[in-house]
């Protein structure tokens, strides 16, 4: 904007406005306002940036701590997927979220642990059936031992799988105690058919306490008792056929061979008692003498003289 002056001379002449600072305004622009207000104004905005400042404070806060609690969990769902504990690390990955989104890969970890989880729970599964399964057949040995049933309790212990059955009392105190009261009653029965020398009844009683108990030294020992017993049980009925044939000397020579392995082996020692009297040699006939003739009297009458009596 130019504004034009005479001069001295009349001439027209372009008077230059001064340069004004930045700041400065002309005062027919300037509206004028209260004071008070326009303090109070600065007052509210002032507490406004306050309040702003201290929500960002506070979301910053509560973004911290949930980056916190995210980082917590995650290491919480590597640590259970490292012991293979996949239900809780399922767990642990879907808590590890910041605002609704997954923490770094949990959302792929998680993903993982829930096949795994899927899995240990088809594993749990099988194990309860297994558990079943084992402790179906522990009774049914049970019974048949109370019935006397030496053979059904042998086929009972061995349809178990070793694998089966030590994972089984492994995992259950209950099914371990029971198993210990079966093999007691067992060993009581192989001791009685020992006793009576039914060794065959024995040696199943035996090797169904050793189906139980493998590294039983116990089942061991009775079961090589049972065998020795069939063992000379056999040899004892060769001992029997060969005295029934009349051969004393076989009879003989097999039934001491029997006790020279066991002693007091049932029927052993009437088999060489037997044998013995057969082959002892047949006593001498007693000699008798002859009877004298009575010799005739000769010449005049013979007296017989009478006897004295003794002396007093």
């Amino acid at each position: 904007m130019r504004e034009w002056s005479d001069n001295a001379a009349g001439d027209r002449v372009s008077i230059k406005p001064p340069d004004l600072p930045d700041h400065w305004r002309s005062p027919g622009d300037v509206v004028w306002e209260d004071p008070d207000v326009a303090a109070h104004r600065r007052v509210r905005w002032r507490r406004v940036a306050l309040a702003v400042l201290a929500v960002l404070l506070v979301l910053a806060l509560l973004v911290g701590t949930q980056f916190d609690l995210a980082a917590i969990h995650y290491r919480g769902g590597n640590d259970a997927l490292e012991a293979h504990s996949y239900s809780r690390a399922a767990r642990e990955f879907a808590a590890a979220r910041v605002l609704g989104f997954s923490y770094r890969d949990a959302r792929s970890l998680e993903e993982q642990a829930r096949h795994g989880a899927a899995a240990e729970g088809a594993l749990r599964e099988q194990a309860v059936a297994l558990r079943a399964a084992v402790v179906a057949q522990l009774e049914k040995a049970g019974a048949r031992l109370a019935a006397g049933d030496a053979h059904g309790v042998l086929s009972a212990l061995r349809a178990i799988e070793q694998d089966d059955l030590r994972a089984t009392l492994t995992t259950s105190e209950t099914v371990q105690q029971s198993a210990d009261a079966l093999a007691v009653d067992l060993d009581a029965a192989s001791r009685r058919a020992l006793g009576n020398a039914q060794w065959s009844r024995a040696g199943r009683f035996a090797a169904a306490f050793l189906a139980l108990e493998p590294s039983s030294k116990q089942a061991v020992a009775l079961r090589s008792r049972a065998r020795t017993g069939e063992d000379l049980s056999v040899k004892l009925g060769e001992a029997t056929d060969a005295a029934r044939h009349g051969k004393w000397r076989a009879a003989l020579r097999i039934a001491l061979a029997v006790l020279a392995r066991q002693k007091g082996f049932p029927g052993a020692a009437a088999v060489v008692a037997d044998a013995r009297d057969a082959l002892a040699p047949e006593p001498a006939p007693v000699a008798t003498q002859p009877v004298q003739p009575a010799q005739p009297a000769t010449g005049g009458s013979a007296t017989t003289a009478a006897p004295q009596p003794p002396p007093p």
